[in-house]
């Protein structure tokens, strides 16, 4: 039997392109890559999509590609998107991770849902065919969802697949998909978004000024997932506050806490506030007096702030910053 590895988000179009392939017979492994920046602990995304694929006969194989990603994000060898999206070494990654498991796998060729035009920046034919060459797969990615207008793979040409019941989708319409996922009886998929958090100009704005202040090779899966919560300030001095709006970010805050201060009201409900570094008791003072501003008290109060690090920690009244002050720091 051949077998083939299919490269798998959560989304609909690679369910498709891999639910075309196993249902000419092909023995399908698909390969899911996770990034804990991306979503962070505790998601269910890896077993809601292992039970999709397990229906259509797909073993899904999940991966923590984390680690080695960051080499991606750090030296991006094409380059940025309009904001920290590396896509075109992004999806050369990926389809490196996917070459490996073919070859572990015995895997005849590779299978994604790419659809030309669908992504200006990583998804037209001259970045596909670029991608396909540095990845050494040339003439072995197969994209079902646009294989008609693209030039004859080998699983084409070998007849592996049968290139009648291929398609050619092509844009960043959705119709034909939809219609597709109706013929083949999947109801359930996620709706389509602006893309991956990478491409947030929000999010991005946060990263690229952690770049600026630190540098590219600083960056770390726990920099770059505590970029996704709260408040975020950079003073002149080049401290780093991030200060929680609800409870979901205290949370965050409280888990990526690590190695770094951790403010907190003591006589009044607020916001957990972390400072990656504090040289010493003008910026502990500072920090308390940024938190103090969001703090829940009545007018004219002072907050008592209790700062910790480890077996270290300081008590500390502050009278809340002017919002102004805030404001100017504020990313």
């Amino acid at each position: 039997m051949i077998r083939a590895v299919a490269l798998m988000s959560a989304g609909l179009d690679s369910l498709l392109a891999a639910r075309i392939i196993s249902g000419m017979g092909i023995e399908v492994h698909g390969l899911h890559c996770t990034f804990r920046f991306a979503f962070g602990p505790g998601r269910e995304r890896p077993q809601a999509l292992a039970e999709k694929t397990s229906a259509m006969g797909i073993r899904l194989h999940v991966a923590d590609v984390t680690d080695p990603f960051m080499d991606v994000l750090r030296r991006p060898e094409h380059g940025f998107g309009s904001a920290v999206n590396p896509c075109i070494d992004c999806h050369l990654f990926m389809i490196r991770r996917a070459r490996a498991l073919m070859e572990e796998l015995g895997a005849a060729f590779l299978v994604t849902g790419e659809v030309v035009g669908q992504r200006p920046m990583s998804q037209n034919k001259p970045t596909l065919f670029h991608i396909e060459k540095l990845a050494g797969l040339k003439r072995l990615i197969l994209r079902p969802l646009s294989a008609h207008v693209l030039p004859v793979t080998l699983p084409e040409e070998n007849g592996w697949v049968d290139r009648s019941r291929l398609y050619g989708i092509h844009g960043r319409g959705r119709r034909p998909q939809e219609a597709l996922a109706a013929e083949f009886g999947i109801t359930e998929y996620a709706q389509p978004a602006g893309g991956c958090i990478l491409t947030d100009p929000f999010y991005a704005g946060r990263v690229k000024a952690f770049i600026k202040n630190r540098g590219q090779e600083s960056l770390t899966p726990e920099t770059m997932l505590l970029c996704r919560f709260g408040r975020h300030f950079w003073i002149g001095n080049g401290l780093w506050v991030v200060i929680g709006r609800e409870e979901k970010d205290n949370a965050a805050l409280e888990n990526l806490s690590a190695g770094r201060w951790v403010f907190e009201a003591e006589d009044f409900t607020g916001p957990t506030a972390l400072a990656d570094t504090i040289s010493g008791p003008d910026e502990a003072a500072l920090v308390a007096s940024m938190l103090a501003r969001y703090v829940n008290r009545r007018t004219g109060d002072r907050v008592r702030v209790r700062a910790s690090r480890g077996d270290e920690s300081m008590r500390i009244d502050a009278s809340p910053m002017d919002p102004a002050d805030l404001e100017k720091w504020m990313i």
